[in-house]
């Protein structure tokens, strides 16, 4: 029986707990994932157990959720757990706090595009964590007690290709004016995959343009891109340079504020390789992109694991 729960949530926090279910899955530890409907795919053959719910509180604009009932029944029909595992989701504070309550040791960790504005579910459940984990060093000010294990990212699925495609993807919300300046400005010389999410595909779809909400095998479409154009706040363009060694441009999308700070998207840019581009110019950005060295990291989530065994 598993003793470990792993929470997931939306988008990017669904991803980083994949990268820790794949090497929790290495090391041979049983689990069982939480995590909001829709992401549950990529823990088919990892988890033990496979739980959906949804947040109480929905983004963009934090609205309560009428399912929200069906939310805390669910969470406290949990089983009791010895480890959960938090991934900096607003998914994750409610079952965290119960499995903490029941005696359970709590591992809270951060959001790799967190770098000197911590994430505010993360920094409320470090105050009844029993580690918190962060991806850079440059946190310890707000996480005196943290351990860094460096970037926790998605690993590769395939081997990199280039099909001359350039990605543009802006999660799980989407973000249409992005999509549509993509096809004005990039289209005349690449051909483009977008990945549209909540938004509607059907009218961005033109010769020389392939668009569609969600796609099963993700990593698939991502190792064959030439280069990648994604959003901040989002994990993506972390899993494009970190895993898959691509070109990627970073464009903030104003209307997320509330998920991160804006003032982790310059030195999260840099850390992980990317250019921080526009809606005027996503051209310009595109070609320093291709121009701009990708570092390498050892994946941060082995050292996760590490922690979870010592625990176990």
């Amino acid at each position: 029986m598993a003793k470990v729960l792993l929470l997931g949530g939306l988008g990017g926090h669904s991803g980083q707990a994949f990268a820790i279910a794949k090497f929790l899955r290495d090391e041979r530890i049983a689990f069982d994932v939480a995590t909001f409907p829709g992401t549950e795919k990529r823990f088919e053959g990892l988890a033990e157990r496979i739980m959906t719910f949804p947040q109480l509180l929905m983004p963009p604009k934090r609205r309560p959720n009428p399912r929200g009932i069906l939310s805390l029944y669910k969470i406290l029909t949990l089983k009791k757990y010895d480890i959960v595992i938090a991934n900096g989701s607003n998914f994750a504070v409610l079952p965290s706090l119960w499995e903490k309550l029941r005696g359970g040791t709590l591992i809270n960790i951060e959001t790799i595009d967190a770098v000197v504005v911590p994430n505010k579910a993360t920094k409320f459940l470090s105050k009844f964590a029993n580690f918190t984990v962060i991806h850079w060093e440059e946190l310890k000010k707000h996480y005196p007690k943290a351990m860094v294990s460096g970037p926790i990212y998605e690993p590769p699925l395939y081997e990199p290709e280039d099909e001359g495609y350039v990605l543009v993807t802006a999660g799980t919300l989407g973000y249409e004016e992005l999509f549509l300046e993509a096809i004005r400005q990039l289209s005349k010389n690449f051909k483009l995959v977008i990945q549209t999410g909540r938004v509607n595909p059907e009218k961005f779809k033109r010769d020389g343009v392939r668009a569609f909400r969600y796609v099963e095998d993700f990593h698939k479409v991502l190792a064959k891109a030439k280069a990648v154009v994604g959003v901040f706040p989002g994990t993506t363009p972390a899993t494009a340079t970190l895993a898959y060694n691509k070109p990627t441009v970073i464009v903030p999308n104003l209307k997320l504020r509330s998920a991160a700070s804006l003032e982790n998207m310059e030195p999260f840019a840099e850390k992980v390789g990317a250019v921080i581009g526009d809606l005027n110019d996503l051209e310009g950005a595109l070609e320093k992109a291709f121009r701009t060295r990708r570092p390498r990291y050892e994946n941060g989530a082995k050292k996760v694991v590490q922690l979870v065994l010592e625990v176990l």
